[in-house]
């Protein structure tokens, strides 16, 4: 099974998405797929993992030059790529969003002059069995969809996020272009001979709102947790001095650690807090994220972090007394930080500000996890800190039998077998 795999994330940038195609890549290709990746070629982005980049497994990997804002502020800024970061991190969140709004679909449509060009080179000289697109950046569907007809290939959707149902963090803008998007997303969907998605509440909300029969051609692709990833991680325990909270990636739109500074404050006045009490943040973030902690009433125990290798990432959560996940309210049910896997999968006490009748909510409480409280109740967050601090000593608990579904390797076995199914059976159309 020959793969045309089209994704604008991919090692060495970092973070979920490119992990989540790194992962997918490596054990397709060791099922027996060969793949052959195309992706952005040289952007400004605000993680480089090259330790990712040395596990890839393609069989071949085109960069695509790129018009996207990114890519051009990492071309005009040439040399000097610490002013682009700057640039980049130190930009008011608002801003930003008013730059993405500005594009029709998204902001990364500028990637897809280079994409369809490298993937007519690919697909001209090589014959494949299927195209898999990798979303978002969903223009990038764009582009599959063009290619699917021209060449009458099966089409493969990879919906790691919500795209025009993502109703909490408007990336769309005005009303004729969410019309526009929608048009696009319904006439993808059609046309994808397979979904996959990285919840069951995205293919919940995709078949309510376009069409029911998404159900029958779908598979959850939870980002999960790789098993190899823990054969050789060495021990590490928290420091016996502090109690930490710990967390690990960026924190963008409604999400916020306010109520959280605010919980603690508070039970701090009431004497009810570790005498010595960390949060540690690990990531990149933006200008708003450092404004709460110096507005927070307890600036002096937070500790911001530089974001670190994925491996590193790992060995680091170990040291946490527990792992600090969040979610607001006003996110679809479906949405899930793939963060959540590994934290299970390292058997540590995790603090989620997650809404409580949510896909996040519901695999925690299937594993055992018992602090679980809306982000913005610091009522509710004061309840679950204060059993969290009293509980610090317990055993920690054996791994949950209901985490075993989540690994890598065993789910992209099945999509495996799904997709040569669908090679061998489907009768290539063009709609």
């Amino acid at each position: 099974m020959k793969i045309l795999y089209i994704s604008y994330f991919y090692p060495p940038l970092g973070g979920p998405a490119a992990l989540r195609n790194l992962k997918t890549i490596h054990y397709l290709s060791a099922a027996g797929a060969e793949i052959h990746l195309i992706t952005v070629k040289d952007i400004q982005y605000t993680y480089y993992d090259e330790s990712l980049l040395q596990r890839s497994r393609a069989t071949s990997i085109t960069r695509a030059p790129s018009l996207d804002p990114m890519a051009l502020l990492k071309r005009f800024t040439g040399k000097k790529p610490e002013h682009s970061q700057a640039i980049y991190t130190q930009s008011p969140e608002k801003l930003k969003l008013f730059i993405r709004r500005l594009f029709p679909i998204d902001d990364k449509i500028g990637w897809l002059p280079g994409l369809i060009k490298s993937a007519h080179k690919l697909l001209s000289r090589k014959d494949f069995d299927l195209i898999y697109v990798s979303c978002g950046p969903f223009s990038s569907a764009l582009a599959a969809y063009t290619l699917a007809n021209k060449y009458a290939l099966p089409l493969v959707v990879d919906y790691r996020d919500y795209w025009t149902l993502l109703k909490d963090y408007d990336l769309i803008g005005s009303r004729l272009s969410r019309a526009f998007s929608c048009h696009w997303e319904r006439r993808i969907l059609k046309r994808a001979d397979f979904i996959v998605s990285a919840t069951q509440g995205i293919v919940d909300d995709l078949a309510a709102h376009f069409d029911p029969k998404i159900k029958d051609k779908s598979f959850v692709l939870y980002n999960g947790y790789d098993e190899a990833d823990f054969a050789e991680l060495p021990a590490a325990q928290p420091d016996a001095d502090y109690f930490s909270l710990a967390y690990f990636g960026n924190i963008y739109a409604r999400r916020s650690l306010k109520h959280l500074y605010q919980a603690i404050w508070e039970l701090e006045r009431e004497l009810c807090t570790p005498q010595k009490l960390r949060i540690k943040l690990y990531g990149n973030f933006n200008t708003e994220v450092y404004q709460e902690a110096e507005s927070s009433g307890i600036r002096e125990k937070i500790e911001f972090l530089p974001q670190i290798p994925h491996h590193d990432a790992l060995f680091e959560m170990q040291k946490a007394d527990a792992l600090i996940l969040i979610v607001n309210s006003s996110s679809p049910s479906g949405t899930l930080t793939s963060k959540i896997f590994e934290y299970l999968r390292l058997g540590k006490k995790i603090l989620a500000l997650v809404p409580l009748r949510g896909e996040a909510a519901e695999l925690l409480t299937a594993c055992g996890n018992e602090y679980i409280c809306p982000m913005e109740s610091v009522s509710a967050i004061k309840a679950c800190l204060s059993r969290l601090f009293s509980l610090s000593d317990a055993p920690r608990p054996p791994l949950p039998k209901a985490l075993l579904k989540y690994e890598r390797s065993r789910q992209l076995n099945e999509l495996f077998q799904i997709l040569q199914t669908l090679v061998d059976s489907t009768h290539p159309r063009i709609e």
